[in-house]
């Protein structure tokens, strides 16, 4: 009965400790983040995917105009 009752009172510490130590570091990372970050973050992510966009499109084009001269020969 004892082992039991230990065990299960490390268990409650180590789940306190540990929902604490979460708790603390969660609190942490939210006042790092500010909204400039955020929206900076966001604009480099639009970027980013207009840019693989725009790839997309340059590739798609190039070879569309070699099908067309492979069909005219």
């Amino acid at each position: 009965m004892m082992k039991r009752l230990f065990w299960f009172s490390m268990g409650v510490l180590a789940g306190i400790f540990g929902w604490r130590y979460t708790k603390e570091k969660a609190r942490d990372a939210a006042s790092r983040i500010t909204p400039a970050q955020v929206a900076s973050d966001l604009y480099d992510g639009a970027v980013k995917l207009a840019n693989q966009g725009v790839g997309i499109v340059r590739n798609l084009r190039v070879k569309d105009s070699s099908f067309v001269d492979d069909q005219s020969e």
